[in-house]
């Protein structure tokens, strides 16, 4: 098959495409299944006349998942960013430093991600974007799920070890038993403290992490704001669902949905933004 000429109207077609098929279902884990690739193969012919293959489209599929991965990367880095014209405003050494801990994202210091909506469709619970270990806007970092500190740090930390021995005497030959244990001033922590430790190291691993995705997520998650969608009249299929769908992947959008006061207002919020998004 020849190549594809991905220009920015083929591209935006695609993307497009994709989306469609996602939200009616076509997508089960993380690529399109064979319904979703044959309509989105019938779909670009329609429209452009040109042939595509499900490899051509899962090369692509795949080219933009990375974009879009890297675009969510350097977008949540929200401190300190200057924007202009929707670009990323930042000197060359921020741009250095970003570069070598996000690959690809040197292509967006020109120009923002296009297609941005459909793909956060396409991709939505698929890429982890994190925000974690290192932040170009400063000299901070964010600690994640995978940095909570080992049990060991945290056990001594908290003033015990994995492992303390009790004194023992060994047995008399003579006798074959076992005397008597003896005390001593200073008591050395029975092993059954240990268990403690590890229980109380845990539960503060846990709260750590806990609190770390809550702030990831904000307030509300998908899952509730959507439901709230359907509660308020927008059903799905409708315009409103529609445009639901693609704002909500993003925590400020779906945090100033649910401050509407009432289902009413909620709906006509929704057919506002789909009407200001897709006005001729």
């Amino acid at each position: 098959m020849p190549e594809i000429d991905w220009n920015i109207e083929n591209t935006r077609i695609l993307c497009g495409l994709m989306a469609e098929q996602v939200e009616k279902g076509n997508r089960p884990n993380t690529f399109l299944n064979s319904v979703g690739y044959a309509e989105v193969e019938k779909g670009f012919k329609d429209r452009t006349g040109i042939v595509l293959t499900k490899n051509q489209i899962k090369n692509k599929w795949d080219k933009l998942k990375e974009d879009f991965k890297a675009w969510r990367k350097l977008t949540t880095m929200q401190t300190g960013i200057g924007w202009n014209n929707g670009t990323i405003n930042m000197d060359d050494e921020w741009w250095k430093k970003a570069r070598a801990d996000i690959p690809g994202c040197g292509k967006f210091r020109k120009q923002p991600l296009q297609n941005e909506d459909e793909l956060a469709i396409c991709f939505q619970g698929i890429v982890n974007i994190g925000s974690d270990h290192w932040n170009p806007c400063g000299n901070t970092s964010t600690m994640a799920v995978d940095d909570v500190v080992p049990v060991d740090d945290e056990v001594a930390a908290l003033g015990g070890t994995q492992e303390e021995e009790l004194d023992e005497v060994t047995p008399s030959p003579s006798s074959g038993k076992r005397p008597a244990r003896p005390f001593h001033g200073t008591c050395k922590k029975p092993k059954t403290a240990n268990a403690v430790l590890i229980q109380e190291a845990c539960t503060s691993m846990a709260s750590s992490a806990s609190a770390y995705a809550a702030k990831r997520e904000g307030k509300f998650t998908i899952e509730e704001v959507m439901k709230a969608v359907v509660e308020c009249g927008a059903e799905y299929g409708s315009d409103e669902h529609y445009i639901a769908t693609s704002l909500f992947v993003k925590r400020e959008q779906r945090e100033m949905f649910m401050t509407l006061p009432t289902n009413d207002v909620k709906k006509s919020w929704l057919t506002r933004k789909y009407n200001d998004r897709h006005a001729k």
